[in-house]
């Protein structure tokens, strides 16, 4: 019996990739020829196809996120919306609602109770 040895497998793997290159090409054959024939139909020369292809590619993520961070509005400090009557603390009614808040609603209060009047 043989024995099976790291070169041997690392000889068996670039074979099968080999083999699965050659099977990926002969699939996309048809699809190229299908393209190729549209483009000649059509008129559209390589130039435009690129054109087109270099205008539908999505940004990359992280490209995204900075755009967005340079075009979004600065956004400025919340007016405090609740007030704690006992401890004086404030909550603007955005993020984690505060455990006195979730305290209170659990004796029987609501949030409405703790608004803070507007300044007239």
């Amino acid at each position: 019996m043989a024995k099976t040895t790291v070169k041997s497998i690392e000889r068996q793997i670039a074979k099968l990739k080999a083999m699965a290159e050659k099977i990926a090409a002969k699939d996309k054959t048809p699809a190229i020829r299908q393209i190729v024939a549209l483009m000649t139909k059509n008129g559209v020369t390589m130039a435009e196809l690129t054109a087109a292809m270099s205008k539908a590619r999505p940004a990359a993520k992280g490209a995204r996120a900075a755009k967005a961070a340079k075009t979004a509005p600065k956004r400025g400090t919340v007016a405090p919306k609740y007030r704690d009557p006992n401890s004086g603390a404030t909550w603007t009614g955005r993020g984690r609602t505060p455990v006195w808040v979730l305290d209170a609603e659990k004796a029987g209060a609501t949030r409405q109770s703790f608004l803070i009047a507007p300044a007239a």
